[in-house]
């Protein structure tokens, strides 16, 4: 079942928004931080902040995705970082963090290396060092999302003698620079890109933690379930259009689509139970629902396209979007090979 999102939050005015926008945003005509900050004016992005409890967050995100996954993805990527920075020192929370809870400033997850770090499977890519005035960072980040000019980003590092680092750092900063963006299939407008870092300056209220082991496994919970939340609205919006199609050959499908409806909603409902006590959910039914609700976006936004015939193989119609989009998740961090090894590990 869904969550009712508190009076007065404007949702499904932004959902309309979001949908008015979606053809100008796959296309690249404009990119997602007007969309971040119009869900920061309504208040969206505290929904269960401190908390632990995350079902409001998880329809936001849900049904912002059902409209567009890269509005849905951007505002994950902008949550985690308020996450984040939640855990980190009162002097960074009173500079920055009203900003970004506002949405008049993006926030960039750049924790993919973390997570892969502490699965055991990489190094950490940006190395730091101590002096007086705190850290010093230098390396790259090979991906990041939401890497607008004001923007704030949360990374990991590494020092030389093994200890570990999360810290924030602005792309603004000197030392700071962010590469061309690719064209990227879908989700351009997200200011999604690779870093470079030289020698960049971290003071002392700006390291979050020492501690990333700890760290990842504090935010692991509610950075799952509400990745699974935009997996879920791109798999609702898919399948209802595919039950629109009628006439022509759309039976010959009809089981199938049967089958995915009923995979979808059964999901969906996994998904707002966990979400009400998300420390509480054993980490590898998290990390299985994540895989799972993937799996089943490419397999809905495929059947999608074909029911919808030649027209879905146009650029611009909704179905063609959504199968583009859903492309990105079995690559987006953690990727689909990472979540099957860690499950794997799990026994």
């Amino acid at each position: 079942m869904t969550a009712t999102v508190g009076v007065g939050i404007p949702l499904s005015r932004i959902c309309d928004s979001v949908s008015e926008r979606a053809a100008a945003l796959d296309e690249h005509r404009t990119d997602v931080q007007a969309d971040l900050a119009q869900i920061g004016a309504a208040g969206l992005f505290d929904l269960g902040l401190g908390t632990g409890g995350l079902p409001d967050m998880v329809t936001v995100i849900d049904e912002i995705a059902a409209h567009s996954l890269a509005v849905g993805f951007s505002a994950w990527a902008h949550r985690m970082t308020l996450e984040y920075l939640r855990r980190g020192s009162h002097a960074l929370q009173h500079n920055v963090f009203g900003q970004l809870l506002s949405g008049r400033r993006p926030g960039v997850t750049a924790m993919a290396a973390g997570l892969r770090y502490v699965a055991g499977l990489d190094d950490l890519p940006v190395k730091a060092r101590r002096d007086a005035d705190g850290l010093r960072l230098t390396g790259p980040i090979r991906w990041a999302s939401n890497v607008f000019d004001d923007a704030l980003i949360v990374l990991p590092a590494a020092g030389d003698a093994g200890e570990t680092y999360v810290v924030a750092v602005d792309v603004a900063q000197p030392g700071v620079a962010v590469n061309p963006e690719p064209n990227l299939m879908a989700l351009g407008a997200t200011g999604s890109t690779s870093l470079r870092l030289t020698d960049v300056t971290v003071s002392p209220d700006r390291i979050l933690s020492t501690d990333l082991p700890g760290f990842v496994a504090a935010v692991r919970p509610s950075f799952l379930v509400l990745q699974t939340a935009f997996c879920v609205g791109v798999t609702r919006a898919a399948v209802s259009a595919a039950e629109q199609v009628t006439g022509g050959l759309a039976d010959e499908f009809s089981e199938q689509l049967t089958s995915i409806a009923g995979r979808s909603r059964a999901l969906r409902d996994d998904l707002y139970a966990r979400a009400s006590d998300p420390y509480a959910a054993p980490v590898p039914d998290l990390i299985r629902l994540r895989l799972l609700t993937a799996q089943l976006a490419l397999e809905a936004t495929r059947l999608e396209c074909t029911l919808t015939g030649g027209a879905a193989y146009a650029l611009g119609s909704p179905a063609n979007r959504r199968f583009r989009e859903a492309a990105f998740l079995p690559v987006q961090s953690p990727s689909e090979g990472q979540l099957r090894w860690e499950l794997k590990q799990y026994g």
